[in-house]
């Protein structure tokens, strides 16, 4: 029996595990996935919180969904989605809580993508160097900082961790989706610079990013998967916070 993450809502943990599920052709286009009084036992749930994750599901473009029907893959793929939110944000003027919402949804999806390919890779190790490279150097900043006076090393934290994530999208080698993520990521840095971590949560970050790079090292898909997810879910907090 499939149990969801605990901190993540029923529905969200149920979309989350299908969307993988089909993202990694479990379930092909064109097939049908089980009903929902199944999935409901399976996730121990109730059929509220399948209807749900089936919303997220269709919203994105993997699934479609019938009235007295199973519902049926209709892609496994997310470039499409992605593409057509990041059309319409591109679009607006002002960074506003929803615009920036958008931004971070779009950024989990590619760079979740991207942890499921490379943990996969067999050619993944020049990746995972340079993904430990700037671990290592936020590592050895960490000192300089601990009395929360040098700005300069801040400023070189918080650039490297740009930097490891900007690397880690890149590893997709997806055409559509680096360009995508690159017209977008101004927009979200400008807001991610607004945002204040204590010494304790860079440390933590520190630690939660070579957990990562070894769940890479080892080819540990689901593990390397959830810390992106953990590590993405408290940089949305930090800017639920802002006052936008």
């Amino acid at each position: 029996m499939i149990t969801p993450l605990t901190t993540e809502t029923k529905s969200t943990a149920i979309a989350n595990k299908l969307e993988e599920m089909i993202l990694n052709k479990k379930y092909k286009a064109g097939e049908a996935l089980p009903s929902q009084h199944a999935l409901a036992l399976q996730f121990s749930a109730s059929s509220r919180s399948v209807r749900e994750a089936f919303k997220n599901l269709e919203a994105k473009g993997l699934i479609q969904v019938s009235q007295g029907k199973k519902a049926i893959v209709k892609s496994n793929s997310l470039d499409q989605f992605v593409e057509s939110l990041s059309i319409s944000m591109i679009s607006k003027q002002a960074p506003d809580k929803k615009l920036i919402s958008d931004l971070l949804q779009v950024r989990t999806t590619i760079e979740v993508s991207a942890s499921r390919e490379l943990s996969r890779d067999p050619n993944r190790m020049l990746v995972v160097r340079s993904l430990a490279r700037c671990a290592n150097k936020m590592s050895q900043l960490l000192p300089q900082m601990e009395s929360g006076k040098d700005q300069d090393a801040n400023k070189q934290f918080k650039q490297l961790d740009y930097e490891f994530h900007t690397t880690l999208i890149h590893s997709n080698d997806n055409v559509i989706l680096n360009s995508i993520y690159e017209n977008l990521a101004p927009q979200l840095y400008n807001v991610l610079d607004r945002t204040i971590e204590t010494f304790s949560e860079q440390k933590k970050k520190v630690n939660e990013y070579n957990y990562l790079v070894e769940a890479f090292e080892n080819g540990q898909t689901d593990l390397a998967v959830a810390l992106t997810l953990v590590n993405l879910t408290n940089i949305k907090d930090k800017i639920e916070k802002l006052d936008l």
